[in-house]
């Protein structure tokens, strides 16, 4: 039975494990950790998400789901919560930055954007400052 909670700097070491078998960067992921939401089966993180804020714009960063979970709808569940939880902070748009996902957000209203239309308070984020590939896509969605 698969739940899903917020994670806590306890979970730090089960999200990196599960970031980096995914290809994904964990810099930046210990400051934002307690705006991230996992999937567990039983105790083990089988999927996460996370929620950076800067200003009235949201990041959202590093969605990965371990291999045998796939293809049951957590990612889907783990990026509504997101969204979910942006809009309740008030904020005007979440971004996010993808190599091999666009097609998935494009279901959820993102839509591609230049790296330069992004809303200037995420150059705070490391995600945009070099982490993330250049060749990554950039999308948002307006809330």
């Amino acid at each position: 039975m698969i739940s899903f909670c917020t994670a806590t700097s306890a979970d730090l070491p089960e999200v990196f494990r599960l970031l980096q078998a995914s290809g994904l960067p964990i810099a930046g992921v210990p400051e934002h950790i307690h705006d991230f939401i996992l999937a567990l089966d039983g105790e083990r993180v089988v999927a996460c998400a996370g929620l950076e804020t800067h200003s009235e714009a949201g990041l959202l960063r590093s969605l990965a789901v371990e291999a045998d979970y796939r293809s049951q709808g957590l990612g889907g569940k783990l990026t509504q919560g997101i969204l979910e939880l942006a809009e309740s902070r008030g904020l005007h748009s979440v971004s996010l930055l993808t190599t091999t996902a666009q097609n998935y957000f494009s279901r959820f209203g993102f839509v591609p954007v230049e790296r330069s239309a992004l809303p200037p308070a995420l150059a705070a984020s490391e995600e945009l400052r070099g982490v993330c590939s250049e060749r990554a896509a950039a999308m948002t969605l307006a809330l």
